[in-house]
């Protein structure tokens, strides 16, 4: 006798239908596995996909719903005939009440990432977006040009050539003497903002093979996170970390809901990304004062020894009203600040991609007692490091 006949809830059979090569999809897909483990277990239909396979939903596939990156004309016809609740998880597709979204806040990464850079003392800000064939929305690029502008440094925007924009692979290996003439062009230092690890890593490739310093003189900051394309970077990638597993989380969570037949949000449903994976590709400051910028140099080779901020007096041979000064004038926070934030941001990353004991970490990070790093981390982060570590891992 079927569950359903002895009163027992049937289990939910979804059709997961994104691409599987990248990080973040894999992201979305924990997220929906941890909704799914929550409610007793759902039938999961999923196959690997590649970023430019057409995705589709198999003609004898039966179930309750879809979790997708609904982007092709075909899917969207076989969702629609089946007439299957669908939650999409893609920038490609616009919000409807037939396909209604659940994303990463695009204006929210935009913003974040121009931040990253603003803060730093970078006033030349570059952006290689998405080439135009893949269907994005400029909200991205849009968000960073009004950040940029608001406090009035400079914007330099990558132009797509026609045939750039109809190759795939991101459009960017079409003419890469292009984008390195650009590149050579742009003032010095620039952070640049790029749309994915792909590009990020081209970036790099062209700066090395034009004697331009990653990152002292090209910063890089990609708006997707991929911890593989950053380690196969000759110099590892900072990127955003767009919470992936909230957004595939919050999308199973809607499918469950439309599937008991509620209705759709008018509006999506954006998640803020949870801040930036910083890395060694954009560990660099743009501040013309000398002293600020020395001093941040010698911070950011320093900071994993045990280290004070009298150390970096010495070591400028100015003395602490000076550097206070200056710091709070040109960067806005204490040295003591930058110290503790170079640190955990570092702390952050070795949590996310190695298996260091946290007294490990704490000692890597010049720390000299477990205790103040986890107090300095909850501070800073809103987080401890077990938790951020589990968060980041499972």
């Amino acid at each position: 006798m079927s569950n359903s006949l002895l009163g027992v809830p049937a289990r939910r059979s979804i059709a997961l239908i994104v691409q599987t090569a990248t990080e973040w999809s894999r992201e979305v897909l924990r997220g929906v596995a941890d909704y799914a483990r929550e409610q007793g277990g759902w039938d999961c239909f999923i196959e690997p996909h590649g970023f430019w396979d057409e995705l589709h939903l198999p003609q004898d596939w039966k179930g309750h719903g879809v979790i997708g990156r609904v982007t092709h004309p075909t899917l969207v016809r076989s969702i629609t005939r089946r007439k299957l609740p669908c939650v999409n998880v893609s920038w490609s597709r616009e919000h409807s009440p037939r396909f209604p979204n659940v994303v990463s806040d695009q204006r929210a990464c935009g913003q974040m990432a121009a931040r990253h850079f603003l803060d730093r003392g970078f006033r030349n800000i570059a952006y290689i977006g998405a080439a135009p064939h893949m269907g994005y929305s400029s909200l991205v690029g849009d968000a960073v040009r009004e950040t940029v502008a608001q406090d009035e440094a400079t914007l330099h925007t990558f132009q797509y050539t026609p045939q750039q924009s109809m190759i795939r692979e991101h459009g960017i290996r079409a003419d890469t003497a292009g984008l390195q003439r650009w590149l050579l062009e742009l003032p010095k230092p620039v952070g640049i903002i790029v749309w994915s690890a792909i590009i990020g890593r081209s970036v790099m490739t062209l700066c090395a093979n034009s004697t331009i310093e990653v990152p002292d003189d090209v910063a890089i900051l990609c708006v997707e996170h991929d911890a593989l394309m950053s380690a196969l970077a000759p110099v590892e990638l900072s990127s955003l970390d767009q919470a992936g597993r909230t957004v595939g989380y919050k999308a199973a969570e809607l499918l469950d809901r439309l599937i008991q037949g509620e209705p759709a949000p008018e509006q999506p449903i954006e998640v803020p990304p949870r801040g930036v994976v910083a890395r060694r590709s954009s560990d660099a400051t743009g501040f013309q004062d000398e002293v600020v910028t020395e001093a941040i140099r010698y911070i950011r080779d320093h900071a994993d020894e045990p280290i004070q901020i009298h150390d970096v007096e010495k070591a400028l041979n100015v003395s602490r009203r000076v550097l206070e000064n200056r710091f709070e004038r040109l960067v806005g926070r204490s040295p003591a600040d930058v110290l503790r934030r170079v640190r955990i941001e570092r702390a952050a990353v070795l949590l996310r991609d190695t298996e260091l004991s946290i007294p490990d970490i704490a000692f890597r990070c010049g720390f000299n007692h477990p205790e103040s790093f986890i107090r300095c981390f909850k501070r800073l982060m809103d987080d401890v490091p077990s938790h951020y570590r589990r968060s980041n891992r499972e």
